[in-house]
């Protein structure tokens, strides 16, 4: 059976009832959906289900799926999805796993994202180079987005992903590094360490 892991309301929720879930479709392969729903008082409407994104198969690995959701400032859909535990994706822009996507309502590509040619997944990616970006907020008066996303050593990051084509280092980097041996990563804008369960 599907497996719930994220939940976003429309910005007209009030007028169109619309509800955003993130969840995983078991099977082979299983793997994670986006789907619009429309509400009913406090259930969803029968037979509602419109599927906005199929993501990419899921390995046998049960973690790292990502799967929070907001609505930015720009009224787009931002998805975070894990890189599934194959750090390899993250860095790799034709899978939709280690990424922070931007689409449009009903799963279309919106404009302004940074990859307008290739794959689909290409085209709706709008930062990477994420582990398992499992938390992430948009503040609701600049429409800045921040992301947490889990370090596997030593370091848990908070990552600003506000502007278009941010690429966050990993798996290469985990935590700060010194920019002059990467100019092409981003470092995060806090960087905390998890070892000893702090």
């Amino acid at each position: 059976e599907p497996r719930l892991i994220g939940i976003a309301l429309d910005p007209d929720f009030t007028n169109n009832q619309y509800i955003y879930l993130y969840y995983t479709v078991p099977g082979s392969p299983a793997h994670n959906r986006v789907s619009r729903f429309t509400g009913n008082g406090d259930v969803v409407q029968p037979g509602s289900e419109s599927v906005i994104l199929e993501l990419d198969p899921l390995s046998n690995a049960t973690n790292h799926n990502g799967g929070a959701m907001s609505f930015g400032k720009d009224g787009m859909l931002y998805i975070a999805v894990g890189e599934n535990a194959n750090p390899s994706h993250a860095q790799n822009l034709d899978t939709y796993h280690g990424k922070l996507l931007r689409i449009n309502k009903d799963g279309s590509v919106p404009a302004g994202n940074p990859f307008t040619t290739g794959s689909e997944q290409r085209k709706r990616v709008w930062s990477y180079g994420l582990r398992n970006p499992y938390t992430f907020s948009v503040h609701p008066k600049t429409g800045r987005i921040l992301v947490n996303d889990v370090g596997q050593v030593l370091w848990e990051e908070i990552n600003d992903a506000t502007a278009a084509g941010k690429n966050f280092g990993w798996p290469t980097t985990e935590g700060n590094f010194n920019a002059s041996t990467y100019p092409n990563f981003t470092n995060p804008i806090y960087a905390y360490p998890h070892a000893g369960g702090d």
